[in-house]
């Protein structure tokens, strides 16, 4: 019995290690700007960094893959800290006109740009897997 038990602790222990950076923290939330064009962009400038932008809209099973599953995941974060991260709700007025300006005609719509705004480039829709997503990401940041 007192074998069980401490087999059982020591499991116990290896499971909740599991996940955890080496301080014992869990990672930090990816910080995302929602419908802030204007205060991702001086992020942009001031990182270096690009912008990741996705234009999304709530009733879209799509996009609520890309928000609830692709974005969180532990394979496309290394990737996602490479960007300045904004939502754009293309159903709000203030969405509407980025999607314009941007010539979104279907969602999700992940157009990636420099601090300004200017397009680099674009993904539209999602695919099958997280990992066929990195990797159009990365073959963007590739091109750059």
């Amino acid at each position: 019995m007192k074998k069980l038990v401490s087999v059982l602790l020591l499991a116990g222990m290896i499971t909740s290690a599991c996940g955890q950076t080496g301080d014992g923290a869990a990672p930090a939330e990816l910080t995302w700007f929602h419908d802030d064009f204007e205060g991702a962009s001086a992020a942009a400038a001031e990182s270096g960094k690009p912008l990741l932008i996705d234009m999304y809209a709530d009733w879209c099973g799509p996009c609520r893959t890309l928000g609830e599953e692709f974005f969180p995941s532990a394979e496309m974060r290394p990737l996602l800290e490479r960007f300045v991260l904004l939502k754009i709700d293309v159903d709000t007025p203030e969405g509407a006109r980025h999607a314009e300006r941007y010539g979104v005609t279907g969602i999700p719509c992940v157009v990636i740009a420099e601090a300004d705004g200017t397009e680099i480039d674009r993904i539209v829709g999602t695919t099958e897997t997280v990992a066929e997503y990195v990797a159009s990401l990365e073959a963007i940041l590739t091109r750059m």
